[in-house]
Parts: structure tokens; sequence; C-alpha cells
């Protein structure tokens, strides 16, 4: 990996920077025991996110990661539980070490979410923006590509602007989930796991942090240079493709991995029920760590209605031309897809006027060794039922940068 595809050029708190000036920022969600709510409970969470996504009215990316049981930490965290009356101090340490033993025997893993939610950026602000985000981000590939991009320096006012964006963002983030700002120890553990994912835990540095040159720009305003190879050398690996799979050799150890994309979802799955519960039940019922990670493109209401509308408009029109041409009819097809546009674009002019998604989901798997890679991958497959999952070739390095936490995934790359 170098630092010219690395995407993550800055972070500075739970703020992420990119380098085509997106930013997010980066929280930790609160966990809930979802097996035992009951299903008023569970369409309370559920109502919790729907309120998510219309208030927080930006592109998001969630990351569901697993981190190894600190089985080390077992006996110290169960000794005061003894109760001196029926036992000694010393049988009930030995008990518990075996509980400890035991548990690190059977690697448990224990899942945490993470949220990345995009911040605006200056030129988001202007007026044909997103003509000009989009020239300015095919310029700045070709200048990778030619070997000509020179990143800028950060203004401190932008800093200052972005600052003021992640308290607006953390604001309505609170008021609807259980959430805090990420700290910077576990943005080095989120990017430093990816090398060794389904092998281990990462060595961390307790005394890491990104850095900064502070520079004066030829207007005389203070700006910010970053020192990038802080970040990207976390997740600095010899990255090898080999059949459909990633050998990922790292500082820590070798891991196998495999990267997939979940294909069709059902039209209609039942809630509560695993059929729509695509982060959670599937990747419970493994004996395996696999991470998960979902990239949303936020559209407003406005602008999904007018897709919605064009949609519409050609469904019409093939039918039309079924009813017109077809001895039998139209086809079922044709007039469902009639029915569902319609649907759709009732619920999208609703009182609430919520927005719509465009969403991607995709899987990590890792395993300490290639045999044992395929057999967690069919095992997966499995648990999915017939949501395909498909590996694609020559994607597995991309898909893997999908998964470390960067402020382009959080603007839907």
């Amino acid at each position: 990996m170098t630092s010219r595809w690395f995407p993550l050029r800055y972070a500075r708190g739970n703020v992420l920077l990119g380098h085509d000036g997106d930013a997010a920022g980066l929280y930790r969600l609160g966990m809930s025991s979802y097996p035992f709510l009951p299903v008023s409970g569970k369409r309370r969470l559920a109502g919790g996110l729907q309120r998510f996504v219309q208030s927080v009215a930006a592109d998001f990316s969630l990351w569901r990661v697993s981190r190894a049981y600190p089985a080390d930490r077992y006996v110290e965290h169960t000794r005061d539980l003894l109760d001196e009356r029926h036992q000694t101090r010393e049988a009930w340490e030995e008990f518990l070490g075996g509980h400890r033993d035991r548990l690190a025997a059977l690697r448990s893993h224990i899942p945490e979410v993470y949220l990345a939610v995009a911040l605006p950026s200056e030129q988001s602000r202007r007026l044909g923006s997103g003509l000009v985000a989009s020239v300015d981000r095919v310029r700045r590939r070709v200048e990778d590509l030619a070997g000509l991009a020179s990143a800028l320096p950060i203004p401190v006012r932008e800093l200052q602007r972005i600052a003021g964006a992640e308290q607006r963002a953390y604001e309505r983030l609170t008021g609807v989930l259980n959430a805090r700002r990420a700290t910077t120890r576990e943005l080095q553990w989120l990017l430093r796991r990816a090398c060794v994912r389904g092998v281990g835990e990462p060595s961390l540095d307790a005394h890491w942090q990104p850095d900064a040159l502070v520079i004066a720009t030829p207007d005389g305003r203070d700006a910010y240079e970053p020192l990038e190879t802080d970040l990207w050398r976390c997740a600095n690996a010899a990255i090898t493709e080999r059949d459909r799979a990633l050998v990922v050799d790292g500082e820590d150890g070798r891991s196998y991995q495999a990267l997939l994309a979940l294909g069709s979802l059902a039209e209609q799955p039942l809630f509560p029920g695993a059929g729509s519960e695509l982060l959670f039940a599937p990747l419970e019922a493994v004996s395996f760590p696999v991470d998960a990670v979902l990239h949303a493109s936020w559209i407003g209401n406005r602008q999904a209605l007018g897709q919605v509308r064009r949609r519409i408009a050609d469904v019409e029109h093939a039918y039309a031309e079924q009813l017109a041409g077809a001895a039998h009819g139209p086809g079922l097809l044709a007039a469902e897809d009639r029915l569902l546009a319609r649907e759709l674009e009732a619920n999208l002019q609703t009182g609430a006027r919520p927005p719509m998604l465009y969403a991607t989901l995709s899987l990590a798997v890792g395993a300490p060794t290639a045999q044992e890679l395929e057999r967690r991958v069919d095992g997966l497959r499995e648990q999915y039922g017939d949501i395909a999952l498909h590996r694609p070739v020559g994607l597995q390095y991309q898909l893997f940068l999908d998964h470390l936490p960067t402020p382009a995934g959080a603007h839907g790359r």
C-alpha cells in the first residue's frame, strides 16, 4: 500500500479528511442486547435508525467490526464477585482462571459499530458544486495516475469551519442514537487491524497521533501540511491478490482475506427477521469474526422524487408498449413495476418528506490459512441463503480500502 492510493490524508480528533477535500466525523455507536429485545424494542431501535437517516441529511458509512474478547482481563473484572462467606479467594481465582483459559482457546470476539457522517465541504455550499466537485475529483485522479498530483495545505479557517459542522452533526446524531466521538486510539486500532483481520489483534502505539506542520500560505495565513505517513503506515502492508483472495503480510503477521459484496435483496423482507437483519443475524450465526461495511449516499426528497418520476415514465412507457403490442396483454412484472413505482412515489410524498438512500454492503473475512478462509466463506454464504455474495476478481484491493475508516467511504465512494 502506498500513500497515493490511501484515501485518508489527515485526522484531527474524530474528524477525518481526505485528499479531495472530503471530511467526515467518526463516531462509535452504543450496543444493545438485540436478541433479547421484545419485538417492540426492536421496532423502536429500527425507528431510531430511520430518524437518524432523516435528521443527518448527509452521506454516511457504517462499519461493524470484531474485537478479540480481552480474556486476559477476565479474572481482573470478575474477582470482586466473590462471596467470601462461602469460598476462599485463592479457589475463586483458580476457578476464574479456568474460564479465562477457555475463553482464550475459543478465540471469542465481540462486535463494535462505528459510524462516519460526511461533513459539508466548502465546494458543496456553492451553486453548481456537484458538477464542480465531480470534475475536480476526475482531474485529481488523472493527476494521481500521471504522478503530477500535489496536495494543498489545509487552511486553519477550513478546519475551524469543519469543526463547527462536526459539532452540528454530533448534536443531531446524539439526539436520536446512543453515540460518542471516536478516540484517536480507536482510529489507530481500526486502521491497524485491517492487516491482521481474522488472525489476531494488532499491536498499538500508546503515543500515536496524526501530526501536521504549521506553515504560512502565500497570502500570509496559517495552514496545516499533514504528515500523511502517520496514517497510512498504520495500514501499510504487502498485499497480493491470489485466487480471488488477498494475502496481507503486515507487521503483526500474515492474513488471508476475502472481500464479498452483497447482491440483490428481497423486495419486502420481514422485520424483525433474518431476511432484514443482514448486519446482525448471519454474522452472529457463524463462529468466526466477519467485518461488514455499509456505504450510503443520501438523496434529498426533491431529488428523489425527480428520479422516481422519471422511473415512473419509463415503466408506464414499457407497460403501454406491452398493452398495445402483445395479444395476451402486459406481463405480470410490468404491472408489478407500475405498482411499486407508485408506492415509492406515495411514500416520498408523505408529510415526513423522507429521503432516499443508495447503499452498498460488503463483507470482509480473514483467516490464518487459505484453506480456512475458503471454509469460512462457504459458511458465510450458507447463512445468507438466497442472497448472493459476489467475490469480484480485480476489486479485492478496492474493497479492502472501503473497509478502512475514510471520508471517501462516507461520501458513497
